[in-house]
Protein backbone atom coordinates (compact mmCIF):
# COMPACT_ATOMS: atom_id res chain seq x y z
CA UNK A 1 0.00 0.00 0.00
CA UNK A 2 1.32 3.57 -0.87
CA UNK A 3 0.12 6.58 1.16
CA UNK A 4 0.14 9.81 -0.79
CA UNK A 5 -0.10 12.98 1.61
CA UNK A 6 -0.08 16.72 0.32
CA UNK A 7 -2.61 15.62 -2.68
CA UNK A 8 -3.60 19.59 -2.89
CA UNK A 9 0.19 20.31 -2.95
CA UNK A 10 2.62 20.99 -6.11
CA UNK A 11 3.37 17.63 -6.65
CA UNK A 12 0.91 16.24 -4.64
CA UNK A 13 -2.00 16.56 -7.19
CA UNK A 14 -0.04 15.60 -9.94
CA UNK A 15 1.00 12.76 -8.56
CA UNK A 16 -2.39 12.05 -7.66
CA UNK A 17 -3.91 12.39 -11.01
CA UNK A 18 -0.66 10.03 -12.30
CA UNK A 19 -1.82 7.23 -9.56
CA UNK A 20 -5.56 7.24 -10.43
CA UNK A 21 -5.00 7.20 -14.74
CA UNK A 22 -2.00 4.31 -14.08
CA UNK A 23 -2.60 2.04 -11.04
CA UNK A 24 -5.10 -0.01 -9.16
CA UNK A 25 -7.08 1.98 -6.72
CA UNK A 26 -6.30 -0.93 -4.15
CA UNK A 27 -2.33 0.08 -3.86
CA UNK A 28 -2.48 3.61 -3.07
CA UNK A 29 -4.74 5.58 -0.68
CA UNK A 30 -4.62 9.60 -0.62
CA UNK A 31 -4.40 11.14 2.95
CA UNK A 32 -5.79 14.73 3.32
CA UNK A 33 -7.64 16.93 5.87
CA UNK A 34 -10.68 17.59 3.42
CA UNK A 35 -11.89 13.81 2.74
CA UNK A 36 -15.09 14.82 0.95
CA UNK A 37 -13.42 17.19 -1.14
CA UNK A 38 -11.06 14.37 -2.33
CA UNK A 39 -14.32 11.74 -2.45
CA UNK A 40 -15.44 14.50 -5.16
CA UNK A 41 -12.69 14.46 -7.20
CA UNK A 42 -11.48 11.04 -7.51
CA UNK A 43 -14.89 9.33 -6.94
CA UNK A 44 -15.85 6.21 -4.54
CA UNK A 45 -13.11 3.77 -5.59
CA UNK A 46 -10.43 6.01 -4.31
CA UNK A 47 -9.04 4.87 -1.18
CA UNK A 48 -9.50 8.02 1.01
CA UNK A 49 -8.17 8.53 5.22
CA UNK A 50 -8.88 11.32 6.78
CA UNK A 51 -5.37 12.92 7.91
CA UNK A 52 -3.98 16.25 9.30
CA UNK A 53 -0.35 16.55 9.82
CA UNK A 54 -1.10 18.38 13.58
CA UNK A 55 -3.72 15.86 14.80
CA UNK A 56 -1.75 12.94 15.65
CA UNK A 57 -4.97 10.63 16.33
CA UNK A 58 -5.73 10.58 12.40
CA UNK A 59 -2.15 9.05 11.77
CA UNK A 60 -3.23 5.29 12.76
CA UNK A 61 -5.75 4.76 10.07
CA UNK A 62 -3.92 6.80 7.31
CA UNK A 63 -0.71 4.35 8.05
CA UNK A 64 -2.82 1.35 8.43
CA UNK A 65 -0.53 -1.37 6.29
CA UNK A 66 1.65 1.48 4.44
CA UNK A 67 4.49 0.05 2.91
CA UNK A 68 5.68 3.17 0.81
CA UNK A 69 4.89 6.89 1.55
CA UNK A 70 5.05 10.06 -0.25
CA UNK A 71 5.66 13.04 1.87
CA UNK A 72 4.72 16.35 1.36
CA UNK A 73 5.27 19.47 3.64
CA UNK A 74 1.57 20.87 4.58
CA UNK A 75 2.83 23.94 4.81
CA UNK A 76 6.99 24.65 4.68
CA UNK A 77 8.14 25.94 7.62
CA UNK A 78 10.40 24.62 10.90
CA UNK A 79 7.53 24.69 13.38
CA UNK A 80 5.76 22.35 11.63
CA UNK A 81 8.72 20.23 10.79
CA UNK A 82 9.77 20.00 14.35
CA UNK A 83 6.06 19.39 15.76
CA UNK A 84 4.42 17.71 13.02
CA UNK A 85 6.41 16.02 10.39
CA UNK A 86 9.30 14.96 11.77
CA UNK A 87 7.09 12.94 14.51
CA UNK A 88 4.97 11.49 11.62
CA UNK A 89 8.26 10.10 10.08
CA UNK A 90 8.91 8.45 13.27
CA UNK A 91 5.48 7.11 13.33
CA UNK A 92 5.28 5.73 9.78
CA UNK A 93 8.40 4.05 10.48
CA UNK A 94 6.90 2.27 13.73
CA UNK A 95 3.61 1.67 11.43
CA UNK A 96 5.99 -0.68 9.06
CA UNK A 97 6.31 1.71 6.61
CA UNK A 98 9.70 0.67 4.99
CA UNK A 99 9.90 3.49 2.00
CA UNK A 100 9.90 7.64 1.87
CA UNK A 101 9.64 9.58 -1.06
CA UNK A 102 10.32 13.25 0.14
CA UNK A 103 9.45 16.13 -1.97
CA UNK A 104 12.41 18.32 -0.50
CA UNK A 105 14.41 21.66 -1.95
CA UNK A 106 17.06 23.25 -3.51
CA UNK A 107 20.06 23.67 -0.52
CA UNK A 108 18.21 21.58 2.06
CA UNK A 109 21.81 19.31 2.32
CA UNK A 110 23.48 22.43 3.45
CA UNK A 111 20.96 25.63 4.59
CA UNK A 112 20.20 23.99 8.16
CA UNK A 113 17.94 27.02 8.49
CA UNK A 114 15.52 25.23 6.09
CA UNK A 115 12.70 23.26 7.79
CA UNK A 116 13.88 20.34 4.93
CA UNK A 117 17.14 19.92 5.99
CA UNK A 118 15.98 18.96 9.14
CA UNK A 119 13.24 16.46 7.86
CA UNK A 120 16.20 15.03 5.86
CA UNK A 121 17.99 14.72 8.77
CA UNK A 122 15.20 12.61 10.03
CA UNK A 123 14.83 10.43 7.25
CA UNK A 124 18.69 9.45 7.15
CA UNK A 125 18.20 8.63 11.58
CA UNK A 126 15.71 5.93 10.93
CA UNK A 127 15.75 2.95 9.47
CA UNK A 128 13.24 3.26 6.01
CA UNK A 129 14.82 3.75 2.64
CA UNK A 130 14.05 6.61 0.86
CA UNK A 131 13.98 8.53 -2.15
CA UNK A 132 14.61 12.31 -1.73
CA UNK A 133 13.38 14.24 -4.63
CA UNK A 134 15.19 18.25 -4.04
CA UNK A 135 13.41 20.20 -6.31
CA UNK A 136 14.18 23.51 -7.51
CA UNK A 137 11.51 26.79 -7.57
CA UNK A 138 8.07 25.23 -8.85
CA UNK A 139 6.55 27.18 -11.90
CA UNK A 140 3.20 26.15 -10.36
CA UNK A 141 4.25 28.86 -7.25
CA UNK A 142 3.45 31.82 -9.17
CA UNK A 143 -0.15 30.75 -8.91
CA UNK A 144 -0.41 29.11 -5.82
CA UNK A 145 -2.69 30.70 -2.96
CA UNK A 146 0.01 29.91 -0.36
CA UNK A 147 2.48 32.02 -2.36
CA UNK A 148 -0.46 34.82 -3.24
CA UNK A 149 1.91 35.48 -5.96
CA UNK A 150 -1.18 34.75 -8.29
CA UNK A 151 -3.12 37.94 -6.77
CA UNK A 152 0.27 40.25 -7.53
CA UNK A 153 0.61 39.07 -10.87
CA UNK A 154 -3.76 39.13 -12.03
CA UNK A 155 -4.21 42.36 -9.98
CA UNK A 156 -1.41 44.40 -9.74
CA UNK A 157 1.00 43.22 -13.12
CA UNK A 158 3.70 42.75 -10.38
CA UNK A 159 6.01 40.02 -9.62
CA UNK A 160 6.03 40.60 -6.17
CA UNK A 161 9.36 38.23 -4.96
CA UNK A 162 12.64 39.29 -3.15
CA UNK A 163 14.75 37.82 -5.54
CA UNK A 164 17.15 40.48 -6.63
CA UNK A 165 18.82 39.48 -9.64
CA UNK A 166 19.41 36.29 -8.80
CA UNK A 167 18.36 33.52 -11.19
CA UNK A 168 16.79 29.94 -10.11
CA UNK A 169 15.96 27.07 -12.25
CA UNK A 170 12.72 26.76 -12.58
CA UNK A 171 10.98 23.03 -12.58
CA UNK A 172 7.00 22.28 -13.44
CA UNK A 173 5.17 20.17 -10.45
CA UNK A 174 3.93 17.89 -13.14
CA UNK A 175 7.04 16.66 -13.88
CA UNK A 176 8.54 16.11 -10.41
CA UNK A 177 5.25 14.06 -9.70
CA UNK A 178 6.55 11.56 -13.09
CA UNK A 179 10.04 11.00 -10.99
CA UNK A 180 7.91 10.50 -7.66
CA UNK A 181 5.58 7.83 -9.49
CA UNK A 182 8.19 6.01 -10.78
CA UNK A 183 10.22 6.37 -6.96
CA UNK A 184 6.84 4.79 -5.28
CA UNK A 185 6.24 2.32 -8.24
CA UNK A 186 10.16 0.75 -8.57
CA UNK A 187 11.62 1.40 -5.18
CA UNK A 188 14.47 -0.86 -5.90
CA UNK A 189 15.44 1.56 -8.71
CA UNK A 190 15.50 4.13 -6.61
CA UNK A 191 15.66 3.37 -3.86
CA UNK A 192 18.52 5.77 -0.71
CA UNK A 193 18.82 7.88 -4.13
CA UNK A 194 18.64 11.41 -3.85
CA UNK A 195 17.32 13.16 -7.18
CA UNK A 196 18.06 17.08 -8.05
CA UNK A 197 14.87 17.80 -10.50
CA UNK A 198 15.62 20.84 -12.12
CA UNK A 199 14.36 22.71 -15.34
CA UNK A 200 16.50 23.23 -18.37
CA UNK A 201 17.40 27.12 -17.53
CA UNK A 202 18.21 29.09 -14.98
CA UNK A 203 15.57 32.32 -15.52
CA UNK A 204 16.15 35.93 -13.80
CA UNK A 205 12.61 37.14 -12.44
CA UNK A 206 12.68 39.61 -15.14
CA UNK A 207 12.67 36.89 -17.65
CA UNK A 208 10.14 35.21 -15.92
CA UNK A 209 7.81 38.80 -15.68
CA UNK A 210 8.90 39.06 -19.64
CA UNK A 211 7.07 35.73 -20.05
CA UNK A 212 4.36 36.35 -18.39
CA UNK A 213 3.87 39.24 -20.14
CA UNK A 214 3.55 37.56 -23.40
CA UNK A 215 1.32 34.86 -22.55
CA UNK A 216 -1.20 36.78 -20.55
CA UNK A 217 -0.97 39.98 -23.11
CA UNK A 218 -0.74 42.83 -20.34
CA UNK A 219 2.59 44.11 -18.66
CA UNK A 220 4.18 42.47 -15.95
CA UNK A 221 6.88 44.25 -14.14
CA UNK A 222 9.14 42.45 -11.50
CA UNK A 223 9.62 44.94 -8.61
CA UNK A 224 11.99 43.56 -7.06
CA UNK A 225 11.05 44.06 -3.18
CA UNK A 226 12.89 43.69 -0.72
CA UNK A 227 11.91 41.25 2.14
CA UNK A 228 10.72 44.01 4.54
CA UNK A 229 8.19 44.48 2.17
CA UNK A 230 7.30 41.27 1.24
CA UNK A 231 6.86 40.05 4.13
CA UNK A 232 4.63 42.65 5.25
CA UNK A 233 2.52 42.56 2.39
CA UNK A 234 2.11 38.40 2.56
CA UNK A 235 1.65 39.20 6.41
CA UNK A 236 -1.52 41.56 5.78
CA UNK A 237 -2.99 38.43 3.28
CA UNK A 238 -2.67 36.10 6.41
CA UNK A 239 0.01 33.89 5.35
CA UNK A 240 1.95 32.75 8.47
CA UNK A 241 5.33 34.04 9.25
CA UNK A 242 6.21 30.27 9.19
CA UNK A 243 5.75 30.52 5.34
CA UNK A 244 7.02 33.71 5.08
CA UNK A 245 9.93 32.87 6.84
CA UNK A 246 10.93 29.88 4.53
CA UNK A 247 9.60 31.67 1.58
CA UNK A 248 12.20 34.34 2.53
CA UNK A 249 14.56 31.94 3.05
CA UNK A 250 14.51 30.40 -0.68
CA UNK A 251 14.27 33.59 -1.80
CA UNK A 252 17.31 35.03 -0.42
CA UNK A 253 19.55 31.94 -1.64
CA UNK A 254 18.31 32.70 -4.93
CA UNK A 255 19.18 36.42 -4.62
CA UNK A 256 23.01 35.34 -3.50
CA UNK A 257 23.24 33.36 -6.68
CA UNK A 258 23.22 29.90 -4.98
CA UNK A 259 19.34 28.55 -6.91
CA UNK A 260 20.55 28.49 -10.26
CA UNK A 261 22.34 24.94 -10.56
CA UNK A 262 21.11 23.15 -13.89
CA UNK A 263 20.72 19.02 -13.88
CA UNK A 264 19.96 16.38 -16.22
CA UNK A 265 17.89 14.18 -13.78
CA UNK A 266 14.71 15.08 -15.26
CA UNK A 267 15.43 13.85 -18.91
CA UNK A 268 17.82 11.00 -17.24
CA UNK A 269 14.79 9.59 -15.30
CA UNK A 270 11.99 10.45 -17.92
CA UNK A 271 13.63 9.97 -20.90
CA UNK A 272 12.53 13.66 -22.46
CA UNK A 273 13.50 17.13 -21.53
CA UNK A 274 11.75 18.86 -19.04
CA UNK A 275 8.94 21.13 -19.15
CA UNK A 276 9.58 25.01 -19.95
CA UNK A 277 8.11 27.92 -18.76
CA UNK A 278 6.49 29.01 -22.00
CA UNK A 279 4.87 25.15 -21.87
CA UNK A 280 4.04 25.89 -18.29
CA UNK A 281 2.16 29.14 -19.15
CA UNK A 282 0.20 28.28 -22.09
CA UNK A 283 -1.08 25.73 -19.77
CA UNK A 284 -1.74 27.79 -16.99
CA UNK A 285 -2.74 31.28 -18.29
CA UNK A 286 -6.42 30.45 -17.38
CA UNK A 287 -5.83 30.62 -13.92
CA UNK A 288 -4.17 34.79 -13.82
CA UNK A 289 -7.33 35.10 -16.21
CA UNK A 290 -9.92 33.35 -13.91
CA UNK A 291 -8.26 34.23 -10.42
CA UNK A 292 -8.15 30.05 -10.03
CA UNK A 293 -5.74 29.33 -7.86
CA UNK A 294 -4.44 26.24 -5.85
Amino acid sequence: MMLITGPSGNVGHELVELLRAKTDPDAWRVAGRHPEGLRDRLGDDAQISAFDFFDRSTWPSALAGVQSLFLLFPLPGNQAARQAVIPFVKAAEDAGCRHVVYVSVFGADRARFIPHHKVEAALRAGTMSTTILRCSFFMQNLHRAISTHGIDIAERGELFIPAGAGRTTFIDARDAAEVAALALTDVASHRDRVHHLTGAAALSMDEVADALSDELGHPIRYTRPGLVRFAARLRRRGVGWDTIGFMSAVYTLTRLGQNQPITDDVAHLLGRPPRTMPEFLRDSAWRWREHAWT
